[in-house]
């Protein structure tokens, strides 16, 4: 059995949809070892492929037709579609707000509502973003999907040395202040959005903070998730979990894709040891069959 997740590493929808295209038509992509340099072949043909999970800020690029033409050659699959709203000084080229939820609702609408998770994560909390701007942020968006997502995963930021190199500095640059909340605060922040979110239709499912689960009053979310898929495909699929950190409860699959080509220029990236070195790369492009 095979998930593909297109993946954690960059987001291939907004950006590299054609690439993506071309590899399936090919029936293969390759996948550089970030620590060693090396490739793995990783087939893509629709006989090896059991679903793939598209993690994207904007699935536009593949709305139009891509997205059905991998239907039609029965390739299964959902969309992780991350809309957060967030000021520009942190998410320099994401679509706005109202943008990013008409085209999940047209996700939804396409392909049903299994076939849609909103991600809002990750949460931070800065001058600009206090707990009373999420509860209003995350509130407006949630009325704008109408619906469309029958699930929303959560995570607060994480604390890691590419924070310090980019996020951190960007911050202290702009007179922005990073909070480091107490649990209790954060934990009645996330009281509040899962009751307005259950009663919109839609779980709160938690990323990795498997501490809070008790206050959403549900299990830990799994973003590679083997149920939804077979859901969305029609067969039962059944994969063991391989988490890639603590409290990950995802299922195995392979991650396609590069590190440092995602030119959103996304300030807290875990994926892009620098803007600037992401966005030379993607204008480098493809490199045949790998990114």
């Amino acid at each position: 059995m095979t998930i593909i997740s297109a993946s954690r590493r960059t987001d291939i929808p907004a950006w590299y949809s054609g690439w993506f295209m071309e590899r399936a038509a090919a029936g293969f992509c390759e996948v550089p070892n970030p620590f060693n340099g090396k490739t793995e072949r990783v087939p893509l043909d629709a006989a090896s492929v059991d679903g793939i999970v598209f993690w994207t800020r904007d699935p536009r690029p593949m709305l139009k037709s891509k997205f059905s033409q991998l239907r039609a050659q029965s390739y299964g699959f959902y969309v992780q579609q991350t809309i957060l709203g967030y000021p520009k000084l942190f998410d320099p080229r994401c679509p706005p707000v109202e943008k990013a939820a008409a085209a999940a609702r047209e996700v939804a609408r396409k392909f049903g509502p299994r076939a849609l998770v909103w991600r809002y994560d990750p949460v931070i909390l800065t001058s600009v973003t206090d707990a009373e701007w999420h509860r209003r942020n995350f509130g407006g968006i949630l009325d704008r999907l109408e619906g469309a997502a029958d699930t929303c995963v959560v995570s607060f930021v994480d604390h890691y040395r590419k924070l310090d190199r980019n996020f951190y500095p960007l911050l202290k640059k702009n007179g922005v202040g990073l909070f480091s909340p107490e649990r209790t605060e954060l934990r009645g922040l996330l009281r509040e959005m899962a009751g307005r979110a259950r009663a919109a239709g839609v779980a709160l499912a938690t990323c990795c903070e498997p501490e809070f689960a008790d206050v959403i009053e549900a299990p830990p979310g799994a973003c590679v998730d083997a149920a939804r898929l077979g859901d969305v495909t029609g067969k039962m699929l059944e994969a063991a979990p391989r988490p890639t950190r603590f409290g990950c409860r995802c299922a195995a699959s392979k991650d396609i894709g590069a590190y440092d080509t995602c030119p959103a220029g996304c300030a807290y990236c875990y994926a892009n040891r620098s803007p600037a070195a992401a966005l030379e790369n993607f204008r480098r492009g493809p490199r045949g069959p790998a990114l």
